[in-house]
């Protein structure tokens, strides 16, 4: 079992497929979410990160509450005031920083490997299907802030996350107590996410998060704050002590019975007057009621993560956060996967609906200066259509979702395109809500996709 963290530290701050050759990034400080690479670099789209049906993106407004919620509230204590864990320089400390620092880097990154000196069992050598290694740029091992606490090449005595996101193969990779030893990295524990998988640690393994979960997905950014569109994710946030685990997370970090599990998802109660605060304040005030609260890890009580920032206003988000309480909050029930099924398949211009209305399909393109359109559909046949981005009369893609459950249990998804344009493709299951995302690289000619393992059936 893991138990961690120091409260002081928050106080004071699976498939993937094909080679990952995870060039230096060396930029040691923050650049706006425009830039492409580096440290807060732009996240590659669609956003948010992982599946729209991922844990993380659920929406829980709707959610029944767990009959313990007073409970556990009254554990953390009702009177527990929300607290912003992320800023940007603590100028109380040599190159402290308060939040997470992540980079993005191209799928050329060279890949470093790493000893993992606390859970080797638990951790990801690399990504599956490539070798081993993690993308960590040069300059992390002697520069500051590329690392949570803002350390050169990290710590060994706190949580010091180092996140790196590769744009090109959409995969994430997370360390906990990265470190540079002398000549090589070394990590208390690692754990990769591909960006367009569910795929969840396997059952009692730890990840850099103490939950198990993937850490970045779960971080109040201050690219979606002050984005054109509503924050659609729930937030990491941590608690003094917990009990066991509830799904999504697949560790424990405590055994408190009186405690919450991690996973356990509070929720901003819906009639909570969010109103008199700024408009990116209520931006994320209303994420927690949508999206909620997901505990990660042990820590000061109702500690809320972001990123490291220099752009952000605590003088504005302390006090703001501070406002609300714990008792302001529900505890949804305890690893509620959401509903059994969804809304049946509504056709239209940027929708498909195929094999009987079962399967939902839109399409995204994105163009290489970052402007983006959904794609318009042409239903061909009862399990195929096709979409066009510019012109009717130019077809880009054609996909087909076909019954194999005789044969080997799924429905399989088949798609082919004309493109070399970035294009976002969703399949959902209307009946189980189960979504599968595929994605073709910026600039590189359409990959068929060929998946024989979509969709379980029925």
């Amino acid at each position: 079992m893991r138990k961690r963290r120091s409260p002081g530290m928050a106080a004071r701050a699976a498939a993937v497929s094909g080679g990952i050759a995870l060039v230096l990034c060396c930029a040691a400080t923050p650049v706006p979410a425009a830039a492409q690479l580096g440290l807060g670099g732009a996240l590659p789209p669609p956003l948010p990160l992982l599946p729209p049906d991922n844990w993380w993106n659920l929406d829980v407004s709707g959610a029944p509450v767990d009959p313990a919620s007073a409970s556990l509230i009254g554990f953390i204590g009702p009177g527990t005031g929300l607290h912003p864990d992320f800023g940007g320089d603590d100028t109380s400390t040599p190159d402290g920083i308060f939040g997470f620092p992540y980079a993005v880097v191209p799928g050329s990154q060279p890949l470093e490997k790493v000893t993992f000196v606390l859970y080797p069992d638990e951790s990801d050598a690399g990504a599956p299907g490539a070798p081993a290694g993690y993308p960590i740029p040069v300059a992390a091992r002697t520069r500051p802030k590329w690392i949570e606490g803002g350390s050169p090449g990290g710590c060994t005595d706190n949580d010091c996350h180092m996140l790196l996101v590769d744009r090109d193969h959409r995969v994430l990779f997370e360390l906990y107590q990265a470190h540079w030893n002398t000549n090589h990295w070394e990590a208390g524990s690692g754990a990769v996410f591909s960006l367009d998988s569910n795929a969840r640690r396997p059952e009692g393994w730890t990840s850099a998060d103490a939950a198990g979960l993937a850490i970045l997905p779960g971080l109040v950014r201050y690219d979606e704050v002050f984005g054109p569109d509503p924050i659609r994710h729930a937030f990491r946030f941590t608690v003094h002590d917990s009990n066991g685990h509830v799904f999504p997370a697949s560790h424990d970090a405590g055994s408190n019975p009186a405690a919450p599990p991690m996973g356990a998802r509070l929720r901003l109660k819906a009639g909570t007057d969010i109103s008199g605060y700024p408009a990116y304040v209520q931006k994320i005030f209303q994420a927690m009621k949508t999206y909620g609260l997901i505990l990660a890890d042990n820590g000061s009580d109702m500690y809320i993560q972001g990123t490291y920032d220099t752009r952000w206003d605590n003088d504005t988000l302390n006090p703001a956060f501070g406002n609300l309480t714990a008792g302001d909050f529900e505890v949804v029930r305890l690893g509620w996967k959401g509903p059994a099924a969804q809304a049946p398949c509504a056709a239209g211009d940027a929708r498909l609906c195929i094999a009987g209305s079962r399967f939902a399909v839109s399409t995204e393109y994105v163009l290489p200066d970052g402007a983006s359109g959904p794609g318009h559909t042409i239903v061909l046949t009862a399990d195929t259509g096709a979409f066009w981005f510019f012109s009717g009369a130019n077809l880009e893609m054609l996909l087909k979702v076909l019954d194999g459950c005789a044969l080997d249990g799924h429905f399989w998804v088949f798609a082919a395109g004309l493109t070399n344009t970035q294009v976002v493709t969703t399949v959902t299951d209307t009946r189980t809500g189960a979504a599968r995302r595929y994605v073709n690289p910026q600039g590189v000619a359409f990959a068929p996709v060929q998946d024989t393992q979509a969709f379980a059936c029925p």
